[in-house]
């Protein structure tokens, strides 16, 4: 590995690989998944029970220069190696929503606590047993997900949960605000996750 190390995730964070791609085989699919998780995965992505490997990330990034792109690749999206590009294609790969889709994304607060002091969700076990009909507070960011960063382009809107979303490890709520930018009217559904939960409402 030639290249300063990027990841947010530690060298020895544990990864989900497979014995063609500890062997040498180039990666070719990389999912990101919602609970942090890397998969590293050769031409097929269909993983074997035989060929199922688990290795630290730095292990997997130091054979391959091209994966430290990958660096900021979100939670919920994949990417997959373009041979006549010589370059990554990124793709969502969550129901949750996105400024192309939606005009809007979700960010994460647990990611965002780390930079801001007036950000501090709860724990991650509240965060993930949350009630229906209970109210969170999510920061909606107004603007693509990779383009700079403006004051004016976030808001923090309390959204009341309809649903729990099994699924895909979710909720599905109600915005029960008024957003100032046009994307989002209050009443809107909202697929969300529990890292994007900023603060839950309490008569306490």
């Amino acid at each position: 590995m030639t290249t300063a190390w990027k990841f947010r995730d530690a060298p020895n964070t544990a990864c989900y690989t497979t014995t063609d791609v500890l062997n040498g085989s180039p990666v070719k699919h990389v999912y990101h998944d919602y609970d942090g998780d890397w998969q590293f995965h050769g031409a097929s992505d269909v993983t074997t029970v035989s060929s199922f490997q688990i290795a630290c990330l730095a292990e997997i990034i130091k054979y391959n220069d091209l994966l430290t792109v990958l660096h900021d690749l979100p939670y919920g999206w994949r990417a997959e190696w373009n041979e006549r590009t010589r370059n990554w294609d990124r793709f969502k790969d969550n129901p949750f929503p996105s400024f192309a889709e939606n005009g809007y994304y979700l960010e994460d607060a647990v990611w965002l606590s780390e930079y801001l002091t007036d950000i501090k969700p709860p724990p991650a076990e509240m965060r993930e047993n949350l009630d229906i009909a209970s109210h969170v507070k999510i920061v909606f960011r107004f603007a693509h997900e990779d383009s700079d960063r403006y004051d004016g382009q976030c808001e923090r809107l309390w959204v009341e949960i309809t649903a729990v979303d099994e699924q895909n490890g979710g909720y599905i709520g109600r915005i029960d605000n008024a957003p100032y930018h046009e994307a989002a009217r209050c009443g809107d559904l909202v697929s969300f996750h529990s890292l994007h939960v900023a603060d839950r409402y309490s008569e306490e």
